[in-house]
């Protein structure tokens, strides 16, 4: 016993101490280097969103409109914070606060993950004397593979922050906990981890749902549902309704391109699942979160699951339902109908429901000599997975190092090149779009808004970026630049919300910036001055 307990503290001060690692790292290392290694792309929206609310642009990526691009609570942390912490607004500390305060989310998350974990590893009856060591194991696990993702600045680790502590709370409490405080509480908390990504609304169902055998118990536990049913609602309502008057949508228009609900096609979206942005370990993790959720679900309904009399079991045990269920409707859902991309931020709550699940199933199947050999194996998958993430952003860091593949000088020569009255169209370029500091239309329409998408159904895209004085296009250009037809380059920009593309014409004299980017295997970006159709003298 005194091996494990050494070791499984082992774990916890090494998860620790990696914790510190990254928390020195956003402080201090150049974002140069961070992009693309811990700051994912897509950082870059809501770091734009939120500073250009501080300046006075409103809720706007590109400065030239208004964006429902983007799920609400990152902006709703962010501006207060660029605000108070950053008085001046410049670049580099915003995106500090930003990445700092997402490191703050993943260091909490430790807290209600260890204590979910304990009490479920409680209530199915594992040796006691390995908690310790499981615990640390999957800690280790949180923080040396979930916490090197690149998400920071992003919203996946609030939907970790808000999730788990919901989830905890209800291992603790129970779903319906009595008390007006309570009700708000747990309305409270399902609210923000919606409001942290909109497509975390499976959470809510699989809440609601795992109420439902106390509330057939107990006519009383009805109220008490409900009570944290009108918390929630009152809170998304005003949300929603804001979206629909001033965007025409309930939902963000980036929950609706990367959805192609009520379009159910499996074919294509298991193409977009394992063919987009999902690298090998994640993809795996899909299938392994729905094979175990589905499994534990059909042992509950089997009762061959453990089951639980004293009131704490019970609650771990229902709230691991509840995970379950959450994960096989999350899951299933973006197996069925998704669009345009899928990345591992989608379900980053499945890798600590997975090790869970697999804690409990060794804990049951073989007791102490198997459960330790899988709490063993859960710490060293997490420094196996964490060595290989570091091992990959090493290549990436030098060449950063040497100026290639620099985004961050990118975006600054951008700044330089176009001067002050410009505006940029074109592209998925979140961090680079930020640190340009330039108006800069979002060009996948994932940080704009449905009149972009019908833009370009209609085959009005040139109306409409001539209608938003833009000077210049910024494209990503595969290896093998696509060569000059009559002189011109032809753009072709697709609505992944219609289906379809429009065409925009470049002189093939006017491209101002040619540079090399890491992303996709290796593109250029190109910076190209577009001569307005309604111009003088245009082509």
């Amino acid at each position: 016993m005194l091996v494990t307990r050494t070791l499984g503290r082992l774990f916890t001060l090494s998860a620790l101490l990696i914790l510190a690692a990254l928390a020195a790292i956003l402080a201090f290392v150049h974002p140069r280097f961070l992009i693309g290694t811990l700051a994912g792309d897509d950082a870059g929206y809501y770091l734009a969103i939120a500073r250009n609310a501080c300046l006075g642009f409103g809720l706007s990526f590109d400065r030239v409109q208004a964006t429902n691009g983007f799920n609400p609570m990152m902006p709703t942390l962010l501006v207060p914070a660029f605000r108070a912490l950053a008085p001046g607004l410049d670049l580099i500390a915003c995106f500090r606060i930003a990445v700092l305060l997402t490191w703050v989310a993943i260091a909490y998350a430790t807290l209600p993950l260890s204590r979910l974990t304990r009490r479920v590893l409680d209530a199915t009856g594992f040796p006691a004397g390995l908690r310790d060591l499981a615990v640390g194991a999957l800690l280790l696990l949180h923080v040396g593979f979930v916490a090197l993702k690149g998400y920071y600045a992003m919203d996946a680790f609030l939907v970790l922050a808000f999730g788990l502590t919901y989830l905890e709370r209800s291992s603790r409490v129970g779903l319906l906990a009595p008390g007006s405080r309570a009700a708000v509480v747990d309305g409270g908390l399902l609210v923000c981890t919606v409001f942290a990504r909109v497509d975390t609304l499976p959470l809510v169902v699989a809440a609601f749902m795992g109420m439902l055998p106390e509330v057939r118990r107990d006519r009383t536990a009805l109220g008490r549902a409900a009570g944290r049913g009108l918390v929630f609602v009152g809170a998304l309502v005003p949300y929603l309704v804001w979206n629909r008057v001033q965007f025409g949508d309930w939902l963000p228009i980036s929950a609706k391109l990367k959805s192609s609900f009520p379009s159910l096609d499996f074919a294509a979206s298991l193409k977009t699942v394992f063919h987009s942005s999902l690298n090998f370990a994640d993809q795996l993790a899909v299938l392994a979160a729905l094979a175990s959720a589905l499994i534990w679900l059909g042992l509950r309904l089997l009762q061959r699951a453990p089951r639980a009399t004293a009131a704490g079991p019970a609650f771990a045990l229902r709230t691991l339902d509840v995970f379950a269920l959450y994960l096989a409707l999350r899951l299933g859902w973006m197996m069925a109908f998704s669009r345009l991309d899928v990345q591992g931020s989608y379900f980053i709550l499945a890798h600590a429901f997975i090790a869970i699940m697999l804690l409990v199933a060794a804990g049951r199947i073989g007791a102490g000599r198997l459960a330790g050999a899988a709490a063993v194996g859960i710490a060293l998958l997490a420094l196996g997975l964490g060595a290989l993430k570091c091992a990959k952003a090493l290549p990436t860091v030098r060449e950063i190092a040497t100026g290639r593949g620099d985004e961050w000088q990118i975006a600054r020569d951008i700044h330089a090149a176009v001067g002050e009255p410009a505006v940029i169209y074109g592209g998925a370029f979140g961090l680079i779009g930020y640190f340009a500091d330039r108006p800069w239309i979002n060009g996948d329409g994932v940080a704009n808004d449905r009149s972009y998408q019908d833009a370009i159904a209609n085959q009005r895209l040139a109306a409409y970026l001539h209608d938003r004085h833009v000077t210049f296009i910024a494209v990503a250009v595969p290896a093998g630049h696509p060569e000059p037809v009559d002189g011109r380059y032809v753009f072709t920009v697709e609505s992944k919300l219609h289906g379809v593309a429009d065409t925009l014409y470049a002189n093939h004299r006017d491209r101002v910036l040619d540079s090399w980017l890491h992303r996709s295997g290796g593109s250029n970006l190109w910076l190209v001055r577009w001569r307005d159709p309604w111009a003088a003298g245009s082509h």
